[in-house]
């Protein structure tokens, strides 16, 4: 049946052969397609049809292939992977925010690091004990927490952004 091909339709299937392996679809679906490509082609020389014009160009035949099939190219599949990994840098950048912003606020804002404290009995904890007033601890938490979240926000949608450019 490949004999009978025009040399544009030749051409054509080979475009759209070469564009689903670049979007690393399998050879068994490959294969199916250019079934049904060839069986299009025979139809159409059949009953004295212009077999391409229907169809378009080989680019947007494999998109509307991808949307009918509802098959994802790569890009939506790296899509995934990449979620987790701006997922982890976005958790790991709000726990560095938050305990840098708790440790520079317990240096600046309480008396904790000095060598003359009041209470030689207090137990410093950078996590949620920083200060000997407790409502002081919840204001400074409180602040740290916002920083943090606001930051690693920030970061995320930095990092997602680009990796969708």
């Amino acid at each position: 049946m490949n004999e009978s091909l025009t040399l544009a339709e030749k051409q054509f299937l080979q475009q759209v052969l070469n564009e689903l392996k670049h979007e690393q679809i399998n050879s068994e679906d490959r294969d199916t397609i250019k079934q049904q490509l060839l069986e299009h082609f025979q139809e159409a020389h059949d009953h004295g049809e212009d077999s391409l014009e229907t169809i378009g160009d080989p680019a947007t035949f494999v998109k509307d292939f991808f949307d009918v099939h509802g098959i994802f190219p790569h890009p939506a599949i790296k899509k995934n992977p990449n979620s987790w990994s701006i997922f982890i840098i976005a958790t790991l950048t709000f726990i560095t925010t938050f305990l840098t912003s708790q440790f520079i606020l317990s240096l600046v804002l309480t008396d904790s690091f000095q060598p003359q404290h009041p209470n030689p009995f207090f137990q410093y904890n950078i996590l949620y004990n920083i200060s000997e007033h407790p409502w002081w601890n919840y204001m400074l938490l409180a602040i740290s927490l916002s920083i943090a979240f606001v930051v690693s926000f920030l970061v995320f949608a930095f990092v997602r952004k680009r990796n969708v450019a």
